[in-house]
């Protein structure tokens, strides 16, 4: 696998924001998500943890975009993983091309008022839908709804999703019909 290379970005395209033309040719593809290695050493060596940032490759081992994400030193520490946060992403040019929101939220099958949601803007300014968390005692289940909040898809996960498993598959299935489009999968090495 080449390291350092980076896929050049397609020109612009109808319909289809700038700087994820790309996006329109991943079929049966796959996207990798690698995060830095400085952020997994001062995690580990300090004992806090920095803003993440991630490499999105290809299968050819080509960087795609980049995501930074941003939030302060105490909503990290204090709130980990149901932490607020923004993730920039970013063409292989420095652009930002995608905002993702993420409101400070407890997580808890206890309190079904207060799920997750992400709002994601592309061009940055100009939402073009959101994730929306569905209450549910046992399963991670979620709504990807479009610019006026109307159902597209569904993502459902395992029923155990802890992090001590090596591979975490969710189901992709279209809202309407139900028919299974993909499968997203998180592989922990």
């Amino acid at each position: 696998m080449a390291h350092n290379m980076y896929m050049v970005p397609n020109p612009g395209m109808p319909g289809c924001p700038a700087g994820l033309e790309y996006l329109t040719q991943v079929r049966d593809d796959t996207l990798l998500l690698k995060m830095s290695c400085v952020c997994i050493l001062c995690a580990a060596l300090a004992g806090f943890e920095s803003n993440n940032k991630y490499e999105i490759r290809n299968v050819m081992g080509q960087n795609v975009f980049y995501a930074v994400e941003e939030n302060d030193c105490l909503t990290r520490q204090c709130c980990g993983p149901l932490r607020s946060f923004t993730i920039r992403v970013l063409d292989n040019f420095g652009q930002e091309v995608i905002t993702v929101n993420r409101p400070l939220k407890c997580m808890s099958c206890f309190f079904p008022c207060c799920l997750q949601e992400l709002e994601v803007q592309s061009p940055p300014g100009n939402i073009v839908g959101y994730v929306l968390q569905e209450w549910h005692p046992f399963l991670p289940k979620f709504t990807i709804k479009n610019e006026h909040r109307e159902p597209v898809l569904k993502l459902q996960g395992p029923f155990c999703g802890w992090s001590c498993l090596p591979d975490v598959d969710f189901e992709h299935t279209k809202y309407k019909t139900g028919i299974r489009e993909t499968r997203i999968q998180t592989t922990r090495h």
